[in-house]
């Protein structure tokens, strides 16, 4: 009785330690378990942060390469869809990130700055917008560099430009058919393309009018950082121009 009783101990131990072994050394864990190498993961999945990942949608990755989408934001692999999380624009199908959403760039969606819309939209106020109507007011806008220091004349001759150098070059602007109705203040404001920053402003620095005739102001570009720029113009707090300019 007592040989029986052993040898149904030895069993139940050999069996224990048989489990435990396979437990460790040869389970191999589904999606989301816990794993140190690929070998761990059961048939098509990779071990990634220590998890085993599918590269399915909502699969853990860290890069493009681990999702079978091919894209991986905040260390989830996503569709790259409208309304996906990320974390700039080439985590979206559509190529536009805004607000860490990813958006299409149609009028209405949500922006910082003209380059989060479709070609011939505008950002104004946050929300991609078809381009101001100025003909009302004026009949043309010139961009012109300049000197910086003196103003536009025989000595300091302006070149119609989008293109400044920060270091050598002015900005003239120039309201070319303003209509005789056209009266009140107006100002600019040069936006960071790419943060959407407000990075100059005359808004509060001088009272500039029009006065129902045509007229122009300037500004120099110190301080002014290389890269590309909103040239916003408002006009009774209107938007009634913009376009982009770069500085180098």
């Amino acid at each position: 009785m007592k040989k029986a009783i052993w040898a149904i101990a030895i069993v139940i131990v050999v069996a224990t330690l048989g489990f435990g072994g396979w437990y460790l050394f040869l389970k191999k864990n589904p999606e989301g378990g816990a794993c140190t190498t690929d070998a761990k993961c059961q048939t098509g999945l990779k071990c990634i942060n220590k998890i085993c990942s599918s590269g399915k949608v909502g699969s853990v990755c860290a890069s493009k390469n681990d999702c079978q989408t091919g894209f991986c934001v905040n260390g989830k692999c996503t569709e790259g869809k409208i309304g996906d999380n990320c974390s700039a624009k080439t985590d979206c199908k559509t190529g536009f990130c805004v607000n860490g959403k990813c958006t299409e760039g149609k009028l209405g969606d949500a922006c910082a700055t003209y380059k989060d819309c479709n070609t011939g939209f505008l950002c104004i106020k946050g929300t991609c917008s078809q381009k101001p109507n100025y003909s009302k007011y004026f009949e043309k806008v010139v961009i012109s560099k300049m000197k910086p220091g003196m103003p536009p004349g025989p000595n300091n001759p302006t070149t119609p430009t989008t293109t400044f150098d920060s270091a050598t070059d002015a900005i003239e602007i120039n309201f070319i058919g303003v209509k005789s109705t056209t009266v009140g203040p107006y100002y600019f404001e040069l936006v960071n393309s790419t943060t959407g920053e407000v990075t100059r402003s005359t808004k509060n620095e001088m009272e500039t009018k029009f006065n129902g005739r045509d007229t122009g102001m300037g500004t120099d570009l110190g301080n002014v950082e290389p890269g590309e720029y909103d040239l916003n113009i408002y006009y009774n707090n209107e938007l009634v121009y913009s376009t982009q300019i770069t500085v180098k």
